[in-house]
């Protein structure tokens, strides 16, 4: 695979080899564009126990699950005490 295909084929931007774009002077730009699309990739992943819990679909109670508020492959602890 060339370099560069992968990053197409997430349809991420690429710097030309040629032209204007291309020139080093805009070397900040493309770091800066890179920092862009890490911030993008920060923003989904979830933090903490709780995002981390919902983004899997994993719920807790003390009561029985709520067929209504889940869906298929939902994830359900009953807490018994």
């Amino acid at each position: 695979m060339a370099i560069g295909d992968a990053a197409v084929a997430a349809g991420l931007p690429i710097v030309p080899d040629t032209g204007d774009a291309g020139l080093v002077k805009l070397g900040a730009q493309e770091i800066n564009r890179t920092r862009d699309e890490v911030a993008n990739t920060m923003g989904l992943i979830p933090t903490g126990k709780a995002g981390y819990r919902t983004a899997a679909g994993i719920t807790s109670g003390t009561g029985d699950p709520n067929p209504a508020t889940g869906t298929d492959g939902d994830i359900y602890f009953k807490i018994i005490g």
